[in-house]
């Protein structure tokens, strides 16, 4: 699987713009005097010919091997010391693994209704003797007033916490304790409510399935609300990651009402389901680093859980279940934005990836509605641009003039920038205008010599489906999912 370039600040989707938009406004660009004019391109019609259609169901569709998704809450730099979750329900939580098929495997039921995890790196006193399960262990440790640990597949009973090898040997010594001083692990993590439950010294780390009897499983964690089951794995300094292991089906649900308004048309929805359910399938273990497909915030695509899913939110989904968007029977790599004001852009010059599917095009919807992100204006200097340039790498100094390359479309798909000393730095695709904080790829640039002028339309990387339009064909024009995805994925099918 291909993994996706990331760049900094976007996915850049209608979910990034509410994110984002109270930031301030980022864009950049400029115009030779030769080049297209932006906003020159401009479809001719807002009638489909659905007789061009692509007929899907000539291809063999490849299967959709996933049911259930793997998502980062809380991952690397970002990790957690501690995590606190709650069972909604009120009732236990399963304690388990997750092994290689995403299948939970369960060791012991808990009873309580709300858990800690943190890290476990500190000294006890590791008794002698395994138990067969963690009843057993259990009942041992309680007698010691100790807890159980879970080290190299056997249960065992821990005593007292220290900061050093020399206090837990007095201590051994002090209550003739049997066994022998123990240090966790970097990859240890410690299972509490009110007192240590147990510690795990394995680098799988551990997972939670919350009791049900009422319904899903489902936990709240770092203020939402998630249906499944969750991992927790030691990271660097002492911080933990946070997978939540989900449904396909609800996954998406807990996407939607965050990547379009729950008010939106209901055909936009259904082609929003579809898209960020394809998105998922496509891109698993897309975060192979931290053993996730996607993450849960802008960089893959928003996802909050269930507490602003309604009934036409999950409708939307329901109705959709188990429909990717497709190119000749397989499930297509696609992308998503706000808007693109005007044109979107092929694949090659956004992402580097050349598919039929991504071509850009010009689209007459998105002047339907209206919307706050029309239009945005920036301003940058030439110090500001190398600044930024050089934080990633680049090496340019004061930036005194500015060549955007366009494209027929009318987007800009590479930049040159030229310092005070006549030196150039070239860059192509999205990294052209991201890497300095600009909306979209679409804008043109006025320059004194020292500052920067940007006047850009849309919001967004400008490839593939534009959530505004999806809007507008839904609400002005009355197209329905199917002709928003064949629309803007050229030769696609949903299948």
């Amino acid at each position: 699987m291909r993994k996706r370039l990331f760049l900094p600040i976007f996915f850049i989707s209608f979910a990034a713009v509410l994110l984002l938009f109270s930031r301030e406004n980022a864009a950049l660009a400029a115009m030779p005097e030769d080049g297209p004019e932006k906003g020159t391109i401009a479809a001719v019609s807002t009638e489909i010919d659905r007789s061009t259609y692509t007929d899907g169901s000539v291809f063999e569709n490849e299967p959709a091997k996933v049911e259930t998704v793997k998502i980062g809450l809380r991952y690397g730099e970002d990790g957690v010391y501690s995590a606190w979750l709650v069972n909604p329900y009120g009732e236990g939580f399963l304690v388990g693994f997750y092994d290689e098929d995403r299948r939970f495997q369960q060791l012991f039921l808990y009873g309580g209704a709300d858990l800690s995890v943190s890290g476990g790196q500190s000294w006890h006193i590791l008794l002698d003797g395994a138990f067969s399960d963690f009843a057993q262990a259990r009942n041992s440790a309680l007698s010691y007033g100790g807890f159980v640990g879970y080290i190299n597949g056997e249960y065992r009973v821990l005593y007292g916490s220290f900061g050093s090898r020399e206090a837990a040997e007095n201590r051994k010594s002090l209550f003739r304790l049997r066994g022998e001083s123990y240090n966790a692990g970097e990859s240890a993590l410690l299972l509490t409510d009110s007192s240590p439950i147990m510690l795990f010294d394995d680098p799988r780390g551990f997972a939670l399935l919350p009791e049900s009897s009422g319904g899903k499983p489902a936990f709240r964690f770092d203020g939402n609300s998630y249906y499944g089951g969750v991992r927790f794995t030691a990271w660097e300094k002492g911080k933990i990651n946070v997978v939540n292991f989900v449904d396909l089906e609800d996954y998406v649900k807990g996407v939607i009402p965050y990547e379009m308004s729950s008010s939106w048309p209901y055909e936009a929805l259904r082609a929003q389901a579809i898209c960020a359910r394809t998105y998922v399938v496509f891109n698993q273990n897309a975060y192979e680093e931290y053993d996730f497909d996607l993450t849960d915030d802008t960089e893959s695509q928003v996802y909050r859980g269930y507490d602003e899913a309604n009934g036409t939110t999950d409708s939307a989904v329901d109705s959709t279940a188990g429909l990717y968007v497709r190119y000749e029977g397989n499930i297509c790599d696609i992308y998503y934005f706000a808007s693109s004001g005007g044109a979107s852009e092929d694949g090659i010059n956004v992402f580097g990836v050349n598919e039929p599917y991504l071509s850009g095009k010009a689209d007459p919807f998105e002047d339907a509605v209206d919307y706050n992100i029309r239009d945005w204006t920036a301003y940058r200097g030439g110090d500001e641009m190398a600044r930024q340039l050089n934080a990633e790498g680049y090496t340019i100094g004061p930036v005194r003039e500015l060549v955007p390359e366009y494209s027929a479309n009318g987007n800009v798909i590479a930049m040159t920038y030229i310092d005070d000393e006549g030196n150039s730095l070239r860059l192509e695709g999205r990294e052209c205008y991201s890497l300095i904080r600009l909306n979209n790829c679409r804008f043109t640039v006025e320059s004194d010599g020292y500052s920067f002028v940007f006047r850009g339309d849309g919001w967004g990387h400008n490839c593939g489906m534009s959530q505004w339009g999806a809007n507008a064909m839904a609400s002005v024009y009355g197209y329905d999912c199917e002709d928003i995805i064949r629309f803007y994925f050229t030769g696609a099918y949903i299948g």
